[in-house]
């Protein structure tokens, strides 16, 4: 090799050796307009029967088709809907007998095309045929069910324990249960939030499936446990970012009137514009979870019932990266689900409903150490490249 070969090699591994030092992960992007972390595939309008009209957009459940099931929020209704958005079929009317709901509180669609249908009052699922039209009824007289997701060929949902009052729910061990052929196979995971005084008003639990797996957390608190098949827990996912606002503690009492002291009407104010949650998660294209924080809206009555969805945060599900963090949604817009594609909801209150389809970008704009770790990459490249044009001649 000559000479100048010989100071380019030593000059390459010197930098090389320095950037090493401080390669890392990836950073995630920070602070993004939604536009540079998501691409928007398509916006679709959804279809309505003047004689069945939406009241307001709830549960919304991607099928493996493309198409979807959504459950009214207010009305005692599921409908479903082509991937074009146009209107297929709607069931469902208000009451406390077979057939009927009093809310919609859970919507799953199994891996045979099955629509199953809880009602948080009703002692059973509900199960309909692909087009709505009745199918059977599953008794589950031990549950106050409150979400479901399709588990392979089973379901796992989320069900406090119909005998317990609402103080004694922290003595619940496992609320996600898994159902075979009709049958509770496994409970498991626990939450400190019926544990914390006042927690539970202000916050929730949320959860998402892929694979065999199960994501679940309680939406006021980070991270996410991960469940397997069996009902293990195998890890947890998410950390938050420096933007996040905790709930704090807040003592038993604390809005009671006290005798002898004047009555403050602030502090549930005070209390529901102080923090952040996760409101749902969200499994996107197989190997995205994304977190969709928000807070509660205060002008909603009462304060609290309604959270307004300010940001997202994108991990790689399989190696627990974030990719992307506090990614601004776009005005008014809330995310309803996940699946192939990211759905958000353009206009959240009035129709017409206006749904959009986006994709997490592939790519984030590099910095810090991530760009670091690229030209050492590149960096790399180029030695191989170079260094048989270096060897002496024979």
């Amino acid at each position: 090799m000559s000479r100048k070969g010989r100071r380019f090699a030593a000059g390459l591994a010197s930098l090389l050796a320095c950037l090493a030092c401080t390669e890392r992960e990836p950073e995630s992007a920070l602070g993004l307009p939604f536009d540079e972390a998501f691409q928007l595939v398509e916006v679709v309008q959804l279809g309505e029967d003047a004689t069945d009209s939406i009241a307001e957009i709830g549960i919304f459940v991607e099928r493996q088709d493309g198409g979807f099931v959504i459950g009214d929020r207010f009305l005692s209704r599921v409908r479903s809907y082509a991937s074009d958005g146009g209107l297929e079929a709607g069931f469902g009317r208000f009451g406390n007998g077979p057939w009927e709901f009093q809310g919609i509180h859970g919507v799953a669609v199994t891996a045979t095309g099955r629509v199953v249908v809880a009602s948080a009052r009703n002692s059973w699922l509900t199960y309909l045929n692909g087009d709505l039209s009745p199918d059977s009824i599953l008794a589950l007289p031990g549950f106050f069910v409150t979400s479901l997701l399709p588990l392979g060929s089973d379901l796992v949902f989320f069900g406090m324990g119909r005998e317990l009052r609402g103080y004694e729910l922290h003595e619940q061990e496992g609320f996600f249960h898994r159902l075979t052929d009709g049958q509770v196979v496994w409970s498991s995971w626990t939450t400190p939030l019926y544990r914390k005084p006042y927690w539970g008003s202000f916050g929730g639990v949320t959860s998402a499936v892929a694979g065999d797996s199960l994501y679940v957390m309680t939406s006021l608190l980070y991270p996410a446990t991960i469940l397997n098949g069996a009902g293990d827990s195998i890890g947890s996912i998410g950390t938050p970012s420096n933007t996040f606002r905790r709930i704090p503690d807040i003592p038993r009492g604390y809005f009671a009137f006290t005798e002898g002291e004047a009555p403050s009407g602030n502090r549930m104010r005070d209390v529901v514009a102080s923090y952040d949650l996760v409101e749902r998660m969200d499994v996107v294209g197989g190997d995205h979870l994304v977190f969709t924080v928000g807070r509660p809206d205060q002008t909603s009555l009462p304060p609290g019932l309604r959270f307004i969805h300010s940001h997202v945060e994108v991990y790689n599900r399989h190696t627990g990266v974030k990719r992307f963090e506090d990614v601004t949604l776009p005005e008014g817009a809330r995310v309803i689900g996940g699946g192939r594609y990211l759905y958000v909801l353009l206009n959240p209150d009035i129709p017409p409903w206006r749904l959009a389809k986006y994709r997490p970008l592939a790519s984030a704009p590099l910095s810090g150490r991530a760009a670091a770790s690229h030209l050492t990459t590149a960096l790399r490249r180029v030695a191989a490249a170079v260094a048989p044009r270096m060897e002496p001649r024979r």
